[in-house]
C-alpha cells in the first residue's frame, strides 16, 4: 500500500513538473524571488502583490499597471500549493492581522513558503488576441527568511575562506563589544586535540548568543543564517561549528591535524553545512527565478548609524554575487533559467515625506552602484525606486518657523497618533561629516485602519507589478 502511494506521489509531481515545463517554454510562468534582509518588509511586499492582484478589477489602485488601465484583466486567483513540501503562504493570516481592530504587521518569515497565481487576461498583441479570447500565465512567488539568503555566498568559500571573512567582520568595535564571551572561549579551544563534541557545542553556542546580539543592535551580515532561525535543524550538530581566528587559520595550514580532532570535526560540519544545508535550498529555489525584487530598508541603516549602514551596504553586495543574471530566451528559460530583470525598491518610502522619496532613490542607487554595473554588462534590465507595500502614513504641510515644510501623520505601536517631519534622506552614501550632524528620527508607524472589503493602501505597487509582469501579459 505504501509503495501505491509513494508511486501515487510520483506520478502527481511529473504531471506537475510537465505542466511546469510546458508552460515555462510557452512563456507562461514566472518564478518571482522577494530578495530580502530582515527587516526589509518582505512578507507585507507579499501580502500586497497578492492583494493588489486578487483586487486589482475592484477596489485597487493600479494606474500604471497596463493591463488594468487598459481593461485586459479578466481576473486573477490563488492556486493550489505547488509544492506540497512547502508551506502554503500564509496570506489570510497576514490579512486577518492588518484587518484587526487594532490592526497589527504580519509576523515575519521563520520560514520558506509558496504562493501560486493564475492571471487570466487578453493579449493586445501578436496573433494569440485573435485565435484565443483569453490567455493564462502562472505567477510562482516564494517567501524565505532574510537570514538564510546571506549563507548563499558559502557555496564559493572553504572553511578557511569563510573563517577570515568572518574573523574581518569581527574586527569591528561595536562587534568586538558583543562577542568577548565567544572570542574568549575560541581562544582556549586546543584544535588538535581529540574531538570534543560537547566543548563544540558550548562555543558554537556563544557565537550564535553573538550572531542574536548583533541582529539585535541591526546588523545584518551574519552568517550562518541557520544558526539564528535553524528551524528543523534546531539542535543538530550540523550547527555546532563557528569562524577560526586568523591565529587559528594560520595554524591550521601549517598542520591540518589528525583524523577525529577539533579542527577535524569543523572542517567536516562547515562542509556538511554547505553541502546538505545551504547547496539544497540554492538548486530547489534560487536557480529557479526568472525576475527578481530586492526589497532595502535603507531608512533603519541611517537610524542606527554608520557601521550599521556600512553593514547593510556589504551585506546587499554579498548577497547578490549568488544569484544567476542574464538575458534569457524560450529555451534558456526552460533549461537554465536565469533573472533577466530586476527592481531594486527601497522600502518604507511612507516613513519619509514626498519630496524626500527622490533621495531615497538616488541612495540606494549610490549603494547598490559597483553590483549595479556587473548586471547592466550581463543584460540585465534593472530599476530603482521608492515603494511602501502597505501605506501607513499620509503626507501634509504645516508652518515650521515661518516655513511651510512638508509632514507625515500616522499611529504609533501605542495607538497614538504622530505627526512630525523626520528629516533629510542624504541623495548618496554619506561621507563621515555627515553621522555627526544628522538630525533625522524616521519613525515606526502601525498598519492604517481600513474597510477590509478595499484593497491595500501602496505607494508605487502598481509600478513594481508593470516592471515585473507587464512584458508578460501584453
Amino acid at each position: 500500500m505504501k509503495k501505491l502511494l509513494n508511486t501515487s506521489h510520483l506520478i502527481d509531481q511529473l504531471k506537475q513538473n510537465v505542466k511546469v515545463t510546458g508552460a515555462r517554454l510557452a512563456d507562461r510562468h514566472l518564478n518571482l524571488a522577494v530578495t530580502g534582509l530582515s527587516g526589509s518588509g518582505k512578507t507585507a511586499f507579499i501580502t500586497s502583490i497578492v492583494n493588489q492582484l486578487l483586487e486589482a478589477n475592484d477596489s485597487a489602485e493600479l494606474p500604471f499597471f497596463s493591463v488594468v488601465r487598459e481593461e485586459r484583466l479578466f481576473g486573477v486567483k490563488r492556486e493550489a500549493q505547488p509544492n506540497l513540501s512547502l508551506r502554503r503562504f500564509a496570506y489570510e493570516n497576514a490579512m486577518q492581522a492588518l484587518n484587526g481592530a487594532p490592526p497589527v504587521w504580519p509576523e515575519s518569515t521563520t520560514g520558506i513558503s509558496q504562493v501560486r497565481l493564475h492571471i487570466r487576461y487578453r493579449k493586445d498583441k501578436g496573433i494569440s488576441r485573435y485565435i484565443s479570447e483569453d490567455t493564462k500565465l502562472t505567477l510562482d512567488i516564494t517567501d524565505y527568511p532574510g537570514e538564510w539568503l546571506l549563507d548563499l555566498p558559502l557555496l564559493d568559500m572553504d572553511y578557511l575562506a569563510w573563517s577570515a571573512h568572518c574573523e574581518s567582520e569581527l574586527q569591528a568595535a561595536e562587534r568586538q563589544a558583543l562577542s568577548a564571551e565567544f572570542l574568549l572561549a575560541r581562544e582556549a579551544l586546543e584544535l588538535t586535540a581529540p574531538g570534543d563534541e560537547l566543548a563544540l557545542k558550548h562555543i558554537a553556542s556563544l557565537y550564535t548568543d553573538y550572531l542574536h546580539k548583533c541582529r539585535a543592535a541591526g546588523f545584518q551580515l551574519l552568517q550562518p543564517g541557520r544558526f539564528i532561525l535553524p528551524g528543523e535543524l534546531a539542535g543538530a550538530p550540523v550547527l555546532d561549528f563557528f569562524p577560526l581566528s586568523e591565529e587559528q587559520v594560520a595554524q591550521v595550514k601549517q598542520n591540518r591535524g589528525p583524523k577525529g580532532s577539533n579542527q577535524a570535526l569543523l572542517f567536516n560540519r562547515y562542509e556538511h553545512y554547505q553541502e546538505q544545508v545551504v547547496k539544497p535550498f540554492y538548486v530547489d529555489h534560487f536557480k529557479r527565478f526568472d525576475r527578481q525584487v530586492v526589497l532595502v530598508d535603507c531608512l533603519s541603516a541611517l537610524n542606527n548609524g554608520r557601521a550599521h549602514f556600512d553593514d547593510l551596504q556589504r551585506a546587499l553586495n554579498w548577497l547578490l554575487t549568488s544569484f544567476e543574471y542574464g538575458k534569457t530566451n524560450l529555451l534558456s528559460r526552460l533549461f537554465t533559467p536565469k533573472i533577466d530583470k530586476l527592481i531594486f525598491a527601497a522600502s518604507k518610502a511612507d516613513h519619509v515625506t514626498p519630496d524626500q522619496q527622490s533621495n531615497l532613490v538616488k541612495l540606494l542607487d549610490s549603494m547598490l552602484h559597483n553590483a549595479r554595473k556587473q548586471m547592466q554588462f550581463d543584460g540585465v534590465s534593472t530599476e530603482s525606486t521608492a515603494i511602501a507595500a502597505i501605506r501607513a502614513s499620509q503626507a501634509g504641510r504645516t508652518e515650521h518657523k515661518g516655513q511651510d515644510i512638508q509632514v507625515l501623520q500616522g499611529t504609533g505601536a501605542d495607538g497614538k497618533v504622530i505627526r512630525l517631519f523626520p528629516g533629510d534622506v542624504p541623495a548618496k552614501c554619506p561621507d563621515s561629516s555627515f553621522w555627526d550632524q544628522q538630525g533625522f528620527d524616521f519613525p515606526h508607524f502601525s498598519p492604517p485602519s481600513r474597510d477590509e472589503n478595499q484593497a491595500l493602501p501602496h505607494i508605487r505597487m502598481d509600478r513594481v507589478l508593470e516592471f515585473i509582469l507587464g512584458d508578460k501579459i501584453r
